[in-house]
């Protein structure tokens, strides 16, 4: 009976597939520093620290997710701010503004922001996020009391 169950454990193990299907996309990024933003409108935010890049789609050098295929994907990101810092942020698809979120902690405060989206991505189209055209100062925190983040993954 041992015997059985090791050989039926072995066969399991090896039957295991090595590597993720092609169509599993998901990545995660986070900053790993606070990032001036001088202000600037429209100013992308390159997450440069990647954890996860299933189907190697996220581009840590531009902050730009270029989906490898098509289909219904969540995307989710979360601005920290502290102080006097203060920012408007935007999720862009195909230079679309398909979702934004505020922070402004007003002096003492710490606290984070998070915006999400559910969107029909087609294959090639890029997915980032940005600054806000008003209402940008200051710093966006990233440390470990908290990270700015930027994620995402296709459902299904």
């Amino acid at each position: 009976m041992i015997l059985i169950t090791f050989i039926f454990i072995l066969e399991r193990l090896l039957l295991q597939p090595t590597t993720l299907p092609i169509e599993k996309v998901a990545f995660y990024a986070y900053f790993s520093s606070n990032v001036p933003t001088s202000g600037a409108a429209h100013h992308i935010l390159n997450f440069d620290t990647v954890i996860t890049n299933v189907g190697n789609a996220y581009f840590p050098h531009s902050g730009t997710f270029i989906a490898p295929r098509s289909g219904i994907y969540v995307f989710t990101w979360t601005i920290r701010e502290n102080g006097n810092n203060y920012h408007t942020t935007e999720l862009l698809v195909n230079n679309k503004v398909v979702n934004s979120i505020h922070m402004n902690p007003a002096s003492m405060i710490d606290a984070g922001s998070t915006g999400t989206a559910v969107v029909n991505i087609n294959q090639g189209d890029d997915v980032l996020v940005r600054t806000g055209s008003a209402h940008n100062s200051g710093m966006i925190m990233s440390n470990e009391f908290g990270r700015s983040s930027f994620a995402g993954w296709i459902l299904g």
